[in-house]
């Protein structure tokens, strides 16, 4: 019995295992993770906080078959040279490539 319990409950964590980054994600998730590996080598290795779930949130609609993604981010967060500003992000699917390119990106003030 004890046997069966402990198959059990490892089988279950096994399921809910992390380690190592996720493969693939939704069409949002992919688009977010390439704005924010855009804006981080914008940055050059500052500091930073962008809620990349709501970057995913906001995708939308944009011309030409694109997606527009919007989210705030702070540069520098705590410091005296703070500057809290808006991403915005579009990007753009292609057909047998798994993640989208970044086509246009702006911090805008």
């Amino acid at each position: 019995m004890r046997t069966w319990l402990v198959i059990s409950i490892a089988a279950a964590l096994a399921g809910c295992g992390g380690g190592g980054e996720a493969v693939g994600g939704t069409p949002n998730e992919l688009a977010a993770k390439a704005c924010e590996d855009d804006t981080k080598s914008r940055l050059g290795g500052k500091l930073y906080e962008l809620d990349v779930s709501a970057l995913a949130a906001s995708m939308r609609d944009a011309p030409n078959g694109e997606k527009f993604l919007t989210a705030p981010i702070v540069i520098e967060p705590g410091l005296t040279s703070e500057v809290k500003q808006i991403v915005e992000c579009t990007v753009r699917f292609t057909e047998g490539k798994p993640t989208p390119d970044v086509v246009g990106f702006v911090f805008n003030w």
